[in-house]
């Protein structure tokens, strides 16, 4: 499948995102463009009641415009459709997604490029991320920043350390910030493929992992996900996501989405010969080991004796991943089924572009 004319297209979907659109739109404004490479913004108001449209326009009037402005309209609500709007309007070899509250630096298009032109093998890129508060950060937010796509990304395989420039294995990426080689979106639509998130819509429902799930499809295709410091981006938190409330909400709202990755996961990673029951199996009995193993351990203990929620947490976590497998088993195997079968339909057709995935007969 060829690729797009080489350029940046910036993908920026927003529900009642006015207050926060003008510093972001006022940082892609100000890409630092040496090469002269074209880039445009992609702009999808996803049934916004704030006026969010028209202000965008007005502010990037204000700014000069200083590359093309396509705005759309999404009435269905939720993340993942709005984006699939912006995906179906991509002009460039590249995309960029953005979100209302990211705040690139200055020599984010540039850098970004020059890698992915310089490693073809890369389909997605990312990198590090700064929050910045409306308002004082709560004393807890270190301890919980992963929620909110902020801070290093880690190497959650082995360690939990931060990631290091260059490939990141088996690890995924946020999608605040992320490139995509373009081409990916339209492979993955030429085989048929279905997400397994609806993505979340507006503060009603945070479930998400759309962006894990384009890494791991990404990989099923045969490319690598790559990481890299030179990237940076500000995630600007408002104060209304900075309840307890809301990050509980966000920290348990993503065990519901680990059912739907270990699907990929498996896919790609898993025993070969392994059955979609054997696989459930595994990982429920990894989960089992784990939240048993854990609550064993003395930092477990010392947690109910102090104010450090954060083990307690991680331990409900898991058991809210297990009462997914059990209570939900049949929509469980059906999602393993469902990315097995795509996995099939690429190894029929051959087309990976590098790195082919293991197929079985």
């Amino acid at each position: 499948m060829p690729e797009k004319s080489l350029g940046v297209s910036f993908l920026l979907c927003t529900y009642n995102g006015a207050a926060r659109l003008a510093e972001t739109l006022a940082c892609l404004a100000a890409q630092e463009n040496p090469a002269g490479l074209p880039w445009e913004i992609v702009f999808v108001d996803n049934a916004s009641t704030d006026g969010s449209a028209q202000m965008a326009r007005e502010v990037w009037a204000i700014l000069e415009n200083p590359a093309p402005f396509r705005q759309l309209y999404e009435p269905r609500p939720g993340y993942r459709v709005a984006m699939q709007r912006a995906i179906e309007q991509i002009t460039y070899r590249y995309a960029c997604i953005v979100d209302d509250d990211n705040r690139l630096a200055a020599d984010y298009l540039y850098k970004g490029v020059t890698l992915l032109e310089n490693h073809p093998e890369i389909g997605v890129l990312g990198g590090p991320n700064t929050a910045t508060f409306e308002g004082t950060a709560p004393a807890w937010f270190s301890a919980f920043q992963h929620c909110y796509a902020s801070g290093p990304q880690l190497n959650r395989v082995s360690g939990f350390a931060p990631l290091i420039d260059g490939p990141a294995g088996r690890n995924v990426l946020w999608g605040a910030g992320m490139f995509v080689r373009s081409k990916i979106w339209r492979q993955l639509q030429a085989h048929g493929f279905q997400s397994l998130f609806t993505g979340r819509q507006g503060e009603a429902y945070l479930t998400a992992g759309e962006d894990d799930e384009l890494c791991y499809a990404a990989q099923l295709l045969g490319y690598e996900v790559w990481y890299s410091t030179q990237l940076h981006l500000h995630h600007f938190m408002a104060a209304g996501r900075l309840s307890e409330a809301y990050r509980d909400r966000l920290f348990y709202d993503s065990a519901r989405a680990t059912t739907r990755l270990n699907a990929y996961r498996n896919a790609l990673w898993g025993r070969p010969d392994g059955t979609v029951s054997v696989n459930l199996l595994k990982d429920l009995g990894y989960n089992v080991w784990s939240l048993v193993g854990n609550v064993c351990r003395p930092d477990f203990a010392r947690a109910w004796l102090t104010t450090n929620r954060l083990p307690l947490m991680s331990q409900r976590h898991t058991l809210v991943v297990i009462k997914e497998m059990v209570w939900r088993h049949r929509q469980v195997i059906a999602y393993y089924k469902q990315v097995l079968q795509f996995k099939q339909r690429l190894c029929f057709t051959n087309s990976t572009p590098s790195s082919p995935i293991e197929c079985t007969d």
